[in-house]
């Protein structure tokens, strides 16, 4: 099997006249949009080795080269894989019509097909062990995170979670004033956004609380200790501002700026390597709090496509379709076995 480099890859498609011509029409017949086109282009940016070294375009790959690129992806899930092959499927359905290719291999390919191509399956947790770590946070602006991420706040680039505020929490209400970032001039500010409000429950109220009224960050979830011989602080002074997650204090000229998504990314990282889990990420917290929502729609051991629509318009995920491989009644079995489930 050809193996892809682990390197970054170096932007160049093969063929790239081609590929360029396939994305220049689906723009232009409104089938994807210049963002999405920008996804379209990262998959083949991938596959861009394996044809160099077959020395011919995918249009061209037979079922076996084919899966040997569904291979290399080394997908942890059915629901990335198959977004993945959905892309290189509507390219191959171009050629064919455009009699680039004389078949489009992927047009026969169901969804379990694609459980194959999976490697180190990725393993979601309960709400129950969400709550587990979440009360081993020693600062809620940790915790808050993870419940924000399972309950569906996140948005282009954590933006739903990055512009939080004070005055967009309604207790009263269990409701949040969500604002996602779709675009952002040089300095961060947005200039393009939508706004959506999002219903939760008392705990997520509870954290942000917490998270609001904290002043200090301990370093490393509490685990340094001031010492004689250790002049380590073993805290950080909290930005005073209305946002619900803050920085610390370093730097005078984003003390009143919302954060960056990295550090939203560290933040779970702490806690990952705090509990000692292998398998802990911002997606894997998002995926698992999807299925949590499913798991309390399933009816009759179905889950049907409004259910998907309810989750996806939840997640704020433009599309039902791409859920359907990983909100499959075998995953959330896995995760709430003996739950409502036959």
């Amino acid at each position: 099997m050809l193996k892809l480099n682990k390197e970054e890859p170096n932007n160049v498609l093969f063929n790239e006249e081609i590929k360029n011509a396939f994305l220049e029409e689906q723009i232009n017949k409104n089938i994807i949009t210049v963002e999405t086109s920008n996804s379209y282009k990262r998959i083949f940016i991938k596959t861009s080795e394996i044809e160099q070294k077959m020395g011919k375009d995918l249009n061209k790959f037979n079922k076996e080269e084919l899966e040997a690129v569904l291979f290399q992806f080394e997908s942890k899930s059915r629901n990335t894989i198959e977004s993945y092959a959905r892309i290189i499927s509507s390219y191959l359905h171009w050629s064919l019509q455009k009699g680039l290719a004389s078949v489009n291999v992927l047009s026969s390919f169901r969804p379990v097909d694609f459980e194959k191509y999976i490697v180190n399956k990725e393993e979601y947790i309960t709400e129950k062990t969400l709550r587990y770590y979440e009360d081993g946070c020693v600062n809620y602006q940790d915790a808050v995170i993870l419940r924000l991420l399972f309950t569906g706040v996140a948005g282009k680039e954590m933006s739903e979670i990055k512009n939080l505020k004070k005055q967009d929490i309604d207790g009263e209400n269990n409701r949040l004033r969500l604002i996602n970032t779709l675009q952002a001039d040089q300095n961060g500010n947005p200039v393009k956004y939508t706004e959506r409000y999002l219903s939760v429950d008392d705990r997520t109220i509870d954290l942000i609380k917490g998270a609001l009224q904290d002043r200090i960050y301990h370093k490393r979830n509490g685990e340094i200790n001031q010492t004689a011989n250790n002049n380590i602080r073993p805290y950080t002074d909290l930005v005073n501002s209305d946002y619900v997650i803050r920085s610390s204090i370093t730097n005078t000229e984003r003390l009143n700026s919302q954060v960056d998504k990295f550090l939203i990314y560290r933040r779970v990282e702490i806690i990952r390597e705090y509990f000692g889990i292998e398998n802990l990420t911002a997606k894997i917290i998002q995926r698992s709090g999807m299925i949590h929502q499913a798991e309390k729609l399933i009816e009759d051991n179905q889950l049907t496509l409004h259910d998907l629509k309810i989750v996806a318009d939840r997640f704020n995920v433009k599309s039902y379709h791409n859920l359907k491989g990983l909100l499959t009644i075998e995953n959330i079995r896995k995760v709430y076995p003996g739950n409502r489930l036959a």
